[in-house]
């Protein structure tokens, strides 16, 4: 199958943490359910009639603020319809990701984004933080090669990685590692969701390199090299 890529930004993202009431916490980049949501919205569904694979790059540093939101009318949050409350936000600021997407619907996700059409907004996770997706390019499978995990050799990575998909991370000078928990995995109907998932990156957008696992949960991921991009990983 071939591979679209294309570009999110925007001037702040909230990627809620579903552990966090009183204090909203966000995500520091877009999550595997935020953007299988995001692209259903191009399309005009209520959900993908399969799930992809999607790598996210980071094309920027991952910064964050706090801010303070009045919560009225959110009577979820505490007591009645009145209840009106400063609640602290964590918003990541001046976001900027690449997204490589493989799945259901890739040409018409691919025309749409390309002639800038979308049935529905599209957000970076509230929909208070608008996105628009920029066409980067799209790429046939005889243009990419897959990678073994068999092989013990190191690969360097531009993409998020699952820390699973790690055997042995390869630190380099000036680099600073980071890794985010509990991102839900899949969304299956309603506030429902089912597993979870483990992320690595480099929290200035460089590449990680590391020695791959091939024993754990190998099926949920695939890395590819493309051209004008390095390697990526799908999950």
């Amino acid at each position: 199958m071939s591979v679209l890529v294309f570009d999110l930004r925007g001037s702040i993202a909230h990627f809620r943490r579903p552990d966090t009431l009183g204090t909203h916490a966000s995500y520091p980049f877009i999550t595997r359910t935020a953007l299988h949501g995001l692209v259903a919205s191009i399309l005009g569904l209520e959900s993908l009639p399969e799930p992809p694979r999607c790598g996210v790059r980071l094309m920027s540093p991952v910064r964050t603020v706090a801010h303070e939101m009045s919560m009225l009318g959110k009577g979820w949050a505490g007591s009645g319809s009145d209840f009106n409350r400063p609640t602290s936000i964590e918003l990541v600021v001046q976001p900027h990701y690449r997204v490589y997407y493989q799945g259901p619907l890739q040409d018409e996700l691919t025309d749409r984004i390309r002639t800038a059409r979308s049935h529905y907004h599209t957000y970076l996770g509230s929909a208070y933080c608008l996105t628009f997706p920029s066409f980067v390019s799209s790429y046939l499978d005889s243009e990419m090669r897959p990678l073994s995990l068999e092989s013990s050799e190191p690969l360097t990575c531009v993409s998020v990685v699952p820390s699973k998909a790690i055997s042995r991370l390869l630190p380099r000078e000036r680099d600073e590692y980071a890794r985010v928990g509990g991102v839900l995995y899949e969304h299956i109907g309603g506030r429902r969701f089912r597993g979870t998932l483990s992320l690595i990156y480099e929290v200035y957008g460089r590449s990680i390199t590391f020695v791959p696992s091939s024993e754990v949960e190998a099926d949920k991921w695939q890395f590819l090299r493309i051209p004008e991009e390095g390697i990526v990983c799908l999950w």
